[in-house]
């Protein structure tokens, strides 16, 4: 009687295992990019809300001076989570009892991009002693 072997044909051969490992990184190459992609604008919504939060910090002082501003463009740096930012303060001509216009514009230090911008209007109260130019018309 003769005995037969029979090789096993079980598993992959090398030619099978390369052309998978080609086709998983040709699919892998658009997950990574889609994943850079994402990280990405992730550090940049990061910026803006930086920007945005160095915006309404300046706007809560300005709000939190009761006396009316003078007019005209004030700037300055301001810090937020190691990041240098500049703003501008725009401040428009109040009279008192109306309302006067505030524009803050904020970007990266040394950078021209505006990041966030705020506006609002904030009350110019009126004096509670009359003004000289009334005190004049009385005497008149």
């Amino acid at each position: 009687m003769k005995r037969t072997n029979p090789i096993s044909e079980a598993g992959f051969s090398l030619v099978e295992t390369v052309a998978a490992m080609g086709i998983l990184a040709m699919a892998a190459i658009p997950l990574m990019q889609i994943s850079s992609d994402a990280t990405r604008n992730t550090g940049r919504l990061e910026v803006r809300l930086l920007a945005r939060t160095v915006a309404e910090n300046i706007m809560a002082q300005t709000f939190a001076d009761p006396a009316a501003l003078d007019a005209g463009i004030r700037a300055g740096t301001s810090e937020q989570m190691g990041r240098e930012f500049a703003w501008t303060l725009t401040i428009g001509v109040g009279v008192p009892g109306t309302v006067q216009t505030l524009d803050i514009a904020v970007q990266p230090a040394g950078d021209a991009q505006v990041l966030a911008q705020l506006s609002s209007l904030k009350a110019v109260p009126r004096p509670i002693l009359p003004l000289p130019s009334e005190l004049e018309r009385e005497g008149e």
